[in-house]
């Protein structure tokens, strides 16, 4: 094949994932759109769908398990922001509670970062090699954090640094594990 044919043809290809991508982002943004148009959920601002969009267009323009993590956090991050606020400041009152003038523990939040990295890890697809795992967990971060920034939109920095290490910790560390795991027993060890 001439080297014009394979410029085409990957042009061609690219071209068709970018279209994937822009459908995929749609659905994802106009679903949680829907969930916060009808009340389901809030957003601090619908300006936050346009970030989302971003990332969901990426992920799904590069597809393959990048996009088959994110799919995982994706479930994952729709749960998170159906959670109510109040489980990241346990004892406040609901006139305090988005303020700053409200007890912040971080602890709790460290603690819902590491319950939602958890999730996850579990949501993530057999994969065979580190390569393979780094594209995956990649996947389920980067289609959970659009989710979890629009949940801790409203916490204090602190706070939502709580909730990211937490997440990046619990992610990071069960996935590869899980990963591990999986090839001791492909080899049976």
């Amino acid at each position: 094949m001439s080297a014009e044919v394979m410029r085409r043809a990957r042009v061609a290809y690219e071209m068709g994932m970018l279209r994937l991508g822009l459908l995929r982002a749609s659905l994802v943004t106009g679903a949680v759109a829907l969930l916060v148009l009808a009340g389901v959920t809030r957003l601090p601002s619908l300006a936050w769908l346009v970030p989302m969009f971003g990332v969901w267009l990426v992920v799904g323009w590069r597809g393959s398990l990048l996009w088959r993590g994110a799919l995982g956090g994706m479930i994952v991050g729709l749960a998170a922001l159906a959670l109510p606020i109040s489980m990241l400041h346990p004892g406040c009152s609901p006139q305090t509670m988005a303020t700053a003038a409200c007890c912040s523990t971080n602890q709790v939040c460290v603690t819902a970062g590491l319950l939602l990295g958890g999730a996850v890890a579990a949501t993530l697809p057999r994969v065979r090699g580190v390569g393979e795992w780094l594209r995956a967990a990649s996947g389920g971060l980067l289609g959970l954090v659009p989710f979890v920034a629009c949940r801790c939109a409203t916490l204090l920095v602190g706070e939502s640094l709580g909730v990211l290490c937490g997440l990046l910790a619990a992610t990071a560390g069960l996935s590869a594990a899980r990963a591990w795991w999986g090839g001791r027993v492909q080899r049976g060890e």
